[in-house]
């Protein structure tokens, strides 16, 4: 629902500029759909997960393992600090983007705990 409800933004924003100009609906799906993929990529990324049980069918992303190993050690920091936990359970919500956590001081910390555990 929260994407249904972010694509609903998207599209009312649409809606409104072209009532304004009075303009028509032509051409707006193709308009749409194309603004609503930075909405779509974010829950459809955590959908790779699902790579973790064998039967799942589909291409796996290359660099999955170290996906995995990343997200583990990522979980760790946040049961560790209090930040780290908000800005992960933000973006998991969708009320941030992905790409808070790949801050350089995150990315750091996670790398030393990667390290720590082999």
């Amino acid at each position: 629902m929260s994407v249904a409800a972010m694509e609903a933004r998207v599209l009312r924003r649409f809606l409104d500029a072209r009532s304004v100009a009075a303009h028509s609906l032509d051409g707006l799906a193709p308009e749409f759909f194309t603004a609503i993929q930075d909405v779509l990529a974010p829950p459809w990324s955590v959908a790779e997960n699902d790579f973790m049980y064998p039967k799942t069918r589909g291409r796996r992303p290359e660099d999955f393992p170290q996906r995995m190993k990343f997200g583990a050690a990522l979980q760790r920091l946040a049961a560790e600090d209090a930040g780290v936990h908000r800005i992960l359970a933000e973006v998991n919500h969708l009320v941030t983007p992905p790409g808070a956590l790949r801050d350089p001081q995150i990315v750091k910390r996670v790398a030393t705990m990667m390290a720590a555990s082999g």
